[in-house]
């Protein structure tokens, strides 16, 4: 691990600018050369009484203290001795970071930290803070108003007997600055389970017999067998399990829920167990990480989470602290056992465990050294340009400082904000009070979106612009604009390949597979469909999304996340006039025109936003349904029906269980007679009783074909245009819409649109 850290640090911060990446060979070598150089220093320190003696003389309390929360501060104070000594010394080719961007370990007993989100997990009962944190120097004193200017050694010394926090103050503690969970760097969670450590940690280190050799092994600690797994080793490390085995969430969280919108949650397997008539209060608990848990975390562990988990909580608050924040660290402590996580959009990195108490306090020591001399993109904040290319003119923005990035299927993590005008570089080497000249295109009208993808798709505005172009090959002369003018306009994209969560694993000679990519992407400004459009005016103008999914996907572009929240509008044009608009191609697939599923691709692994998703995808828990048009279409009518009522909790639970209530619903609706909810809005009565028959009717329908008895099993499956011949009974289509039979066009493979 501590190699592949090193590896990621010349990448990332290290290399000259001059310099050029390193083969991965010449930087293996580099990662060997480096971690001798870095275990060596490690081991003169330890092996120096006079050096280490205040480190050893605090993690000695920490074996003997009675409480976690003196250990707490001991081990901080003995982690700030190692700061101190290496606060200056140089290591090899490790570039160390300005004096202002040194770190201190801090206790966080008495730290404001905001994480009520989490708290709900499990019941209330898990920490709201780190029992440690590392910090930046010049944070640690603006936290603390109180304690002026103390330099760097001077901090330490005082953090050795006092506590930093803003409540030094005496100031409202509304204006008390304090620390935010955007100014930590790391976490320690300290976990003590048994009095005395396993063997005293003086009688070894008075020997002074540390070596770099036999920690090394001739190259063991750094040369791993190929094919070597990490992350599976580490799991099944006996010494990592928990007492009770409770699956640990992993950093893929479900999404955020506003008063209008809900976003989808993660996929999770079937329980062949669960009843889908169960109340939703009684539903069992599910870990983040897609597994069912069918005991909640507070029964395993009355009052307390496992220390995995807790770390776990950590790395998810890091994560999602700040929009460009690529990775989270989190130590654990337990008991003398020393061991390190990195947590990214695409999980988690556990190193192996470590004993403090015997021959390895070096490689302790060396990873605290390690991450001292880490610069911000090594500790997870990147260091991005905010520019675009829009209408061929380099345009610089900033995003607001509020921003931060909501959690989704897969980590994909996006952010969708308004930009903020700035002056670009050109202009500000000019002098502060020159004026940039107008933009071409407005910030006003734009909207950026950063969001984590699959290193092995297309990004949005590449599937987008082969919509684009092949509507203009394939669709009938004056007919590109029925796909064309309903997809948004994307003006710039661009890849951010060095912050992959590939190397960082490819370092670790783990499974790359699943690599997470982050991108960065400006468009044309959209609004919600719910604040463009009224109910009268989304029964007629739907056809425009319905026309466009179907031609989208004879031109070979499958969506497979069509929700409320991606059917949107244009801004009105002058005259008022106003488009709906399919967005956010995140899960959408390319195919060769003319297929009619996108195949082994189009599976349930990406199926979209569980509230919208079609009932037969719901219900696949053998995970082989493949995306078809129908699916899409289908998803349209339940948005709308999201649309005209908040009511439904088909946003919670399995993909089964969001089926049984969808079915339960269907069932006690009266086709003929369907008597809207209270909450749905008198205007809405209409398009939310067209909806519902078309649906119901729909549904219907194919459970009937579906059942053996039935006259109807042997007949073929409904087509596309069945089901829009059905949607036209209860959204007749205007008369704009009826100029060319679209239900009926088609692309043959390997040739051209039909004459």
């Amino acid at each position: 691990m501590l190699k592949a850290l090193i590896m990621l640090k010349r990448e990332r911060e290290d290399m000259g600018r001059d310099e050029k990446p390193m083969a991965l060979e010449e930087l293996s070598e580099y990662g060997d050369e480096q971690l001798e150089t870095l275990v060596g220093e490690a081991v003169e320190f330890c092996n120096d009484a006079a050096r280490s003696g205040k480190l050893v003389d605090k993690l000695e309390e920490v074996a003997t203290s009675d409480s976690e929360a003196s250990a707490c501060h001991s081990l901080a104070t003995g982690l700030n001795s190692v700061l101190l000594d290496f606060k200056d010394r140089g290591i090899g080719r490790l570039k160390t970071c300005s004096a202002n961007d040194l770190t201190l370990y801090n206790t966080g007993s008495n730290t404001n930290l905001d994480s009520k989100l989490l708290m709900k997990v499990s019941d209330g009962k898990s920490k709201s803070k780190p029992d440690i944190y590392e910090s930046r120097y010049e944070d640690l004193l603006k936290s603390a108003p109180g304690l002026g200017t103390l330099s760097f050694e001077e901090l330490a010394a005082y953090m050795e007997t006092n506590q930093v926090s803003g409540s030094q103050s005496s100031k409202s503690a509304e204006t008390v600055p304090r620390i935010e969970w955007s100014d930590i760097v790391s976490c320690l969670e300290v976990k003590k389970s048994q009095g005395e450590w396993r063997q005293p940690l003086r009688r070894n280190w008075e020997q002074h017999g540390y070596s770099t050799r036999s920690l090394i092994q001739d190259g063991a600690l750094y040369q791993l067998p190929r094919g070597f797994n990490l992350f599976k080793e580490a799991t099944d490390d006996p010494r990592f399990k928990s007492p009770n085995p409770t699956p640990s969430p992993a950093p893929n969280v479900s999404g955020s829920r506003t008063d209008r919108t809900v976003r989808g949650g993660l996929k999770r397997e079937r329980d062949p167990n669960d009843s889908l008539d169960e109340p939703s209060s009684k539903r069992s608990k599910t870990s983040s990480s897609g597994d069912e848990c069918n005991t909640p975390l507070w029964s395993v562990h009355p009052g307390l989470l496992p220390p995995e988990i807790q770390c776990s909580f950590y790395g998810l608050e890091l994560l999602r602290s700040r929009w460009n924040r690529t990775h989270s660290i989190v130590t654990l402590f337990s008991d003398d056992e020393f061991s390190l996580r990195w947590y990214d959009s695409q999980g988690c990195i556990r190193s192996h465990a470590i004993s403090l108490s015997g021959e390895e306090l070096p490689l302790a020591v060396a990873t605290i050294i390690l991450l001292q001399r880490f610069h911000a993109p090594m500790r997870g904040m990147a260091n991005i340009e905010l520019k675009a290319n829009i209408d061929g003119e380099e345009t610089f923005f900033d995003i607001p400082s509020s921003a931060r990035p909501r959690w989704e299927v897969r980590g994909r993590r996006p952010m969708a904000v308004r930009p903020l005008p700035v002056a670009g570089k050109e202009i500000s080497e000019q002098g502060r009070n020159s004026t940039p000249p107008p933009a071409k295109t407005p910030l006003d009208n734009c909207f950026f979106k950063w969001y984590w993808r699959e290193s092995d798709r297309k990004a949005e505005k590449h599937v987008v612009d082969v919509a684009k172009a092949r509507a203009q090959k394939y669709l009938p002369e004056g007919h590109a604009s029925d796909v064309i003018d309903h997809l948004p306009d994307i003006y710039h994209s661009e890849d951010y390949e060095p912050l992959s969560t590939f190397h960082i694993r490819s370092f670790c000679q783990m499974d790359t597979t699943g690599a997470l990519i982050p991108c960065a992407m400006m468009s044309k400004r959209l609004v919600s469909m719910e604040e463009a459009f009224e109910p009268d005016e989304v029964r007629v103008q739907v056809w425009d999304i319905l026309r466009c999914l179907f031609l989208l996907w004879a031109l070979g572009i499958s969506h497979g996340d069509v929700s409320l929240d991606n059917i949107m509008s244009t801004l009105p044009s002058e005259d008022g006039t106003k488009r709906m608009v399919l967005n956010d191609f995140d899960l959408a697939l390319v195919m060769t025109p003319g297929d009619e599923s996108p195949g082994e691709n189009g599976l349930v692994e990406r199926t979209g936003t569980r509230p919208f998703m079609a009932l037969d995808v719901l219900d696949d828990t053998d995970r082989l349904v493949k995306r078809i048009r129908r699916y899409d279409i289908e998803s349209v009518f339940w948005s709308l029906l999201w649309y005209c009522s908040r009511k439904w909790d088909w946003n919670e639970g399995t993909n089964q269980q969001i089926w049984g209530r969808k079915w339960r619903w269907l069932r006690h609706l009266n086709v003929k007679d369907p008597v809207p909810d209270a909450d749905v809005e008198e205007e809405c009565i209409p398009l939310w009783t067209a909806v519902a028959v078309t649906i119901c009717t729909e549904e219907h329908t194919l459970m009937v074909s579906k059942t053996q008895d039935s006259l109807l099993a042997n007949k073929p499956p409904r087509t596309d245009k069945d089901f829009l011949e059905l949607c036209e009974t209860m959204f007749p289509r205007a008369e704009r819409y009826k100029s060319w039979p679209w239900m009926d066009f088609a692309i043959k493979k390997d040739r051209g649109p039909p004459s």
